[in-house]
C-alpha cells in the first residue's frame, strides 16, 4: 500500500512537472515568434530605407541631366546652392559617377540584404503552412526578389524620376550641394571611374569630351508650338521670325522694274510733279542708268530742301543737288541680318545688287519688318487686287508673289529654280515670255496667265485639274460614308 501511494505521489509530481514544462515551452515559442516577427519587420524597414535612398540618387541624377544650359546659368546666379549645381553640370562625369556609386551601392545592398533575411522568413512561413522544404526555399527567394524589384522600380526609379522631371530646378538645388560634397569625398574613386569610362568611350568610337547636342531649329520650333503659356499670336510671331531667318533680301525686295527712279539731272520742279503722282516718300536717284545709283531723295527734300541747303525758289535746280547717301546690300544677305544692320545704322532704304554689281531692286526697312510681323498698311498704300479664292479650289493671285507666299495661299510648293516669284516659275516652264491665256501644269494643278505687264506675268489663276478635283470629291465622299458606317 505504501509503495502504491509512493508511486501515485511520484506520478502526480511527474504529471505536474510535465504540464509545467509544456506551459514553459509554449511561452518560449510565443516569445520566439514575437522576436522573429519583430526581426522581419526591422528587415523590411531596412530594405525600404535602402530603396528610398536609391530613389534620392535617381532623382538627383534626372534633375541634373534634364537641366538646360540656360537653367544652369540662372541657378549659378541665385546663390551658393545654385553655384554648386552649376559646377556639377559643367562636369557631367563627376556627378554621374557619384550618382552611380550611390545608386549601385544601395540597389545591391537592398537586394542582397532582402534575399538573405526576408527570403528565410518567407521560407519558414511556407513550411509552417505545409509546403516542402525545397519548394519553400525556391519560392521564398523568387518571391522576395520579385517583390523587392517591384518596390524598387516604383519607389526607387519611376516615382523619383517623374517628380524630378516635374521640378528639375528645385530638385537640383536640393540635392546639388550634398552630391557635390559626396563627389569631393569620393574623388579618387570617381577619377578611376572617369578614366575607365573615357577609355571605353574611345574604344567604341566616341568622344569623351563631347557634350550633349545643341537643340536644333526644328526642336526649338516644336517647343515653342507646344508651350502652353504662349498665345496663338505669340507663337505665330515666333514662327514668322524663324521663317524670316531662312529668307534672303532678294526674296523680299521690290524689283527694279517696279521701282520709280528719279534721274539726277531732273529738275526739282519736274521731280515734284512726278513724285506727286506716286505714293512713296523716298526715291532712288540714278545717273546714266539704273545701275548707276547716286543715292536717294526724300519728298521733303524736294519741297523744303536738303539739310544744310536753304530752300530756294529756283526750281531749275536738279535732283542730284539734294541726294543723300543710300545703303547697298547684296541680294544674298539674310533678312534678319539686314534688318538689324539697317536699324543700327539708321537707314530706311537700301539698294539691292546682284552678283554682278548691278541694281536688282530696292528694299525698305518696312519691307524687312513686314517679313517678321506681317503686312503693314497705311493710308497711302495701294490696295491693288487682293488674292481671291473662288469655288472649286480656284485661286487668283499676283504673279509677283514669292515662292513661300505662293505656297501659303495655294498649298503648292513650287520647286527652286532660276526665279524668285510665281510668275518667274511660269516663264521658266514656258521657256518664253508669257502671254495672256498661257497655261502650265504642276502637281495636278493648272496655272494660267490672266494678265501681263510688259514682259512679266502680272496675275495668274491656279486651279486643280478636273480629274483630280473629281477624284478628291469621290475620296471625300467615300470617307464620309465610311465614317457613317
Amino acid at each position: 500500500m505504501v509503495d502504491v501511494a509512493r508511486l501515485q505521489h511520484f506520478g502526480g509530481r511527474a504529471e505536474s512537472s510535465t504540464l509545467h514544462s509544456r506551459h514553459t515551452g509554449n511561452g518560449l515559442t510565443q516569445e520566439g515568434n514575437g522576436f522573429a516577427m519583430n526581426g522581419t519587420v526591422l528587415n523590411v524597414l531596412i530594405v525600404l530605407a535602402l530603396i528610398l535612398i536609391e530613389g534620392l540618387f535617381v532623382a538627383a541624377e534626372i534633375a541634373l541631366v534634364s537641366l538646360r544650359e540656360g537653367q544652369a546659368k540662372q541657378l549659378a546666379e541665385s546663390g551658393r546652392r545654385g553655384a554648386a549645381v552649376a559646377r556639377l553640370v559643367e562636369d557631367p562625369n563627376r556627378f554621374l559617377a557619384a550618382v552611380q556609386i550611390g545608386v549601385t551601392s544601395t540597389a545591391l545592398l537592398s537586394s542582397a540584404f532582402g534575399a538573405v533575411t526576408l527570403s528565410e522568413a518567407a521560407k519558414k512561413a511556407l513550411i509552417s503552412h505545409g509546403l516542402g522544404k525545397t519548394p519553400s526555399s525556391v519560392l521564398g527567394i523568387v518571391g522576395v526578389t520579385l517583390l523587392i524589384s517591384l518596390v524598387t522600380l516604383v519607389l526607387g526609379e519611376l516615382v523619383p524620376k517623374r517628380l524630378a522631371l516635374q521640378r528639375p530646378e528645385a530638385a537640383a538645388t536640393f540635392f546639388g550641394p550634398s552630391l557635390e560634397r559626396m563627389a569631393t569625398v569620393l574623388r579618387p574613386v570617381i577619377w578611376l571611374l572617369s578614366k575607365s569610362t573615357d577609355g571605353v568611350v574611345r574604344i567604341l568610337g566616341g568622344d569623351p569630351n563631347a557634350g550633349r547636342d545643341m537643340i536644333s531649329e526644328e526642336e526649338l520650333r516644336g517647343l515653342v508650338a507646344a508651350h502652353e503659356s504662349l498665345s496663338s499670336d505669340e507663337r505665330r510671331l515666333i514662327d514668322d521670325v524663324f521663317a524670316a531667318s531662312e529668307r534672303s533680301v532678294s526674296h523680299v525686295m521690290i524689283s527694279r522694274t517696279e521701282v520709280t527712279f528719279l534721274e539726277g539731272s531732273m529738275t526739282i520742279s519736274r521731280a515734284i510733279k512726278l513724285a506727286s503722282d506716286e505714293p512713296h516718300s523716298r526715291y532712288p536717284v540714278i545717273g546714266q542708268s539704273n545701275d548707276d545709283v547716286l543715292g536717294f531723295v526724300h519728298i521733303r527734300d524736294l519741297i523744303l530742301g536738303a539739310p544744310g541747303i536753304s530752300p530756294s525758289p529756283n526750281r531749275s535746280a536738279v535732283v542730284a543737288d539734294l541726294v543723300r547717301d543710300i545703303k547697298v546690300l547684296p541680294g544674298s544677305k539674310n533678312v534678319l541680318a539686314a534688318l538689324s544692320e539697317m536699324r543700327r545704322e539708321g537707314h530706311q532704304m537700301a539698294i539691292v545688287v546682284d552678283e554682278y554689281g548691278g541694281t536688282d531692286g530696292i528694299v525698305t526697312l518696312e519691307d524687312l519688318i513686314e517679313e517678321v510681323i506681317g503686312d503693314i498698311r497705311d493710308e497711302y498704300d495701294e490696295d491693288g487686287e487682293a488674292t481671291r479664292r473662288l469655288t472649286g479650289g480656284v485661286v487668283e493671285l499676283d504673279g509677283r508673289l514669292n515662292l513661300d507666299e505662293f505656297a501659303e495661299f495655294t498649298n503648292l510648293e513650287l520647286p527652286d529654280g532660276p526665279y524668285e516669284t510665281a510668275g518667274g516659275f511660269v516663264m521658266a516652264r514656258l521657256g518664253r515670255l508669257p502671254q495672256v491665256g498661257d497655261r502650265v501644269e504642276f502637281d495636278h494643278h493648272v496655272i494660267e496667265v490672266l494678265e501681263v505687264d510688259g514682259r512679266r506675268t502680272a496675275r495668274i489663276r491656279v486651279e486643280p485639274l478636273p480629274g483630280d478635283q473629281s477624284n478628291r470629291i469621290a475620296d471625300e465622299t467615300d470617307e464620309s460614308i465610311g465614317s457613317l458606317k
